[in-house]
């Protein structure tokens, strides 16, 4: 009987067993607070960089559309007026206050202007007195992509 008693003794964990396994989970738990906060962190930059590129793609791609079927266009460094086929006057531009590649609609009544794209850090137009270029600068954080693009007025193609 005396031996029962004595195992009875040592059952279970000391105070000292339970901090030790306490710190130890404390310090497992932190890590992987900080493994989580670094995903979300890294995937929410990826989403802004991801989103800030497929605007400017798309803005880019509309306006070498336009420029394609343009009846004439005017070139400065950081902005573009088109006349359209329709006689209707588009301005793209970079609004330097808030680094967003804007468009001013035809008639409008009062200056106004839509984003297209953010985050834009340069927007320039070029022109050899033919072909019209763009290209379009986006950064977000340490995440920079350049895209440009070309476009030929068709009212200009000769055909054979």
């Amino acid at each position: 009987m005396k031996a029962r008693t004595s195992h009875r003794k040592f059952r279970g964990l000391s105070l000292i067993e339970c901090l030790i396994a306490l710190a130890i989970t404390a310090m497992l738990l932190t890590g992987v607070a900080a493994a989580f906060q670094a995903s979300a962190s890294a995937v929410q930059m990826n989403d802004e960089f991801y989103r800030a590129q497929q605007a400017a793609r798309v803005s880019l791609n509309q306006i070498l559309d336009q420029v394609r079927r343009c009846q004439s266009g005017v070139v400065d460094t950081t902005s573009l007026e088109l006349t359209t086929d329709t006689s209707q006057v588009r301005t793209y531009g970079l609004s330097g206050t808030d680094l967003t590649m804007t468009f001013i609609p035809p008639g409008a009544t009062t200056p106004s202007s839509f984003k297209l794209a953010s985050n834009i850090k340069t927007l320039t137009f070029s022109t050899d007195g033919k072909s019209i270029s763009m290209v379009v600068t986006v950064t977000v954080g340490d995440n920079t992509v350049t895209l440009c693009g070309s476009a030929f007025p068709r009212r200009l193609m000769t055909y054979q």
